[in-house]
């Protein structure tokens, strides 16, 4: 038999999982062909990190973004309002500074 704890324990966790499934703002990275051969990678895993580091409500994904590939590597923000904004030629240092000036209009995620 489980103790009180240990339902608490799985009961957070799923919660935790079930968020993923609601309508959250995103953080799309290029991440095709000529997204990685410029950097994409590194952008993806700065723009976790800082995610993660602010407890924001932000899930960051990677999808084949079509742009032409002297913008690359590119980052679309997708609101969960619907909002889009669109930045080419991003950074390791400045996708952190963009996620930074995105943490007022997002939020931190509840239950992080």
């Amino acid at each position: 038999m489980m103790t009180v704890a240990q339902l608490n324990s799985i009961r957070d966790r799923v919660r935790k999982e079930l968020l993923i499934r609601e309508p959250h703002n995103r953080l799309v990275v290029g991440v095709g062909t000529v997204g990685i051969a410029a950097g994409a990678r590194e952008i993806m895993a700065a723009a976790m990190e800082v995610v993660n580091t602010l407890g924001l409500d932000m899930v960051v994904v990677g999808e084949d973004l079509s742009v032409p590939a002297e913008q690359m590597p590119v980052v679309r923000f997708i609101g969960a309002d619907g909002e889009e904004i669109t930045f080419t030629s991003v950074t390791a240092s400045k996708i952190r500074e963009i996620v930074k000036d995105l943490a007022d209009k997002v939020g931190t995620a509840e239950n992080a």
